[in-house]
């Protein structure tokens, strides 16, 4: 398997709505799973290829030749990641503050995540200062609902801006060339109309700071990325939110430590129904839950009555780690 770093750089806000809230549209996260841009790049792949390049791509997935991270962000040349759900078995005492940063802390520098891990065990306390800081702000607009004979109805849309040297990053895994030329090609058209909420609008456009083969790493960061991707040990951190089949589920959920995650939405296909649908419901594992098994997940049909078949995109890519 080839793993491949895609990093971007986002020239527009985006609005990236949870799909735990009924305030979706008001609000907006720092990053998207990876079923929402999964989504994105089949939808991508209709518009530029037909049907053949969509049942190529989910093809891949479903046989595990097509893997994907969850977005996560980057900051200059530091690569970051979901801050695991563990247990600590240190017995140093960490004062009010930082017991409060810890616990709001979401994402840790690549190049600290052993020195985290080695901290649950026992190690020197962890310094979650060294964390601190944020890759964006929220902001807003307010925009109008225009109906025939009717008053516009204002509405607030919810917004995420990155910092200049700030954006997000995916980890894919591939087997084979053509794959690699269909992902980065689709990433290209999919920055030009933007992935997210409101991509309509002009937003969550972006293009490609970086694609870096981890295969062939060329620093500290790439080195340890590529060594966890590869590795077999006792726990993995799960990357990319996802759920295991049901044959699957009571072996990862022995000696797990998770959360979980709504995952809904609606169909973005002119030809699914005369109007908006609604996906199927799930929860899946989210990001940063880690295991001792580790499951391969499938591509769930969530469509209900349209004209064609609607997936849901529940892979798992999954880092070796010291937990």
């Amino acid at each position: 398997m080839n793993y491949f770093l895609i990093k971007l750089a986002f020239d527009t806000a985006v609005h990236f709505g949870p799909s735990d809230t009924a305030q979706s549209l008001a609000v907006s996260e720092d990053h998207v799973c990876a079923d929402t841009v999964f989504s994105a790049l089949c939808h991508t792949a209709l518009q530029t290829g037909g049907t053949e390049l969509l049942e190529k791509l989910c093809s891949w997935a479903k046989k595990g030749e097509f893997l994907l991270s969850d977005t996560m962000p980057w900051r200059e040349d530091d690569y970051y990641l979901p801050k695991p759900f563990a247990l600590s078995e240190s017995r140093n005492e960490l004062s009010t503050a930082q017991r409060k940063t810890m616990k709001k802390l979401a994402w840790l520098p690549v190049g600290s995540f052993s020195s985290f891990c080695e901290s649950i065990h026992g190690g020197r306390p962890f310094d979650p200062s060294q964390c601190q800081g944020s890759f964006g702000f929220q902001t807003e607009t307010v925009k109008a609902a225009v109906s025939e004979n009717e008053d516009a109805q204002p509405y607030q849309v919810g917004l995420y801006r990155f910092y200049e040297g700030c954006g997000l990053y995916i980890i894919a895994g591939i087997k084979t060339t053509e794959q690699e030329t269909v992902l980065l090609s689709l990433f290209r058209v999919l920055g030009m109309g933007g992935i997210g909420g409101k991509s309509s609008s002009g937003y969550g456009k972006f293009h490609l700071e970086d694609e870096v083969l981890l295969n062939d790493f060329y620093d500290d960061q790439t080195q340890w990325l590529y060594q966890a991707l590869i590795k077999e040990s006792k726990r993995s951190l799960l990357l990319s939110s996802s759920y295991p089949k049901e044959e699957e589920l009571d072996a990862a959920l022995n000696g797990s430590a998770y959360q979980l995650v709504r995952r809904g939405g609606f169909i973005a296909s002119d030809t699914y129904a005369k109007s908006p649908m609604k996906k199927k419901t799930q929860y899946f594992f989210r990001a940063g839950s880690t295991f001792s098994y580790r499951f391969a997940g499938d591509i769930y049909s969530v469509g209900k009555y349209g004209f064609h078949n609607v997936y849901r995109y529940g892979k798992p890519l999954f880092l070796g780690v010291d937990l």
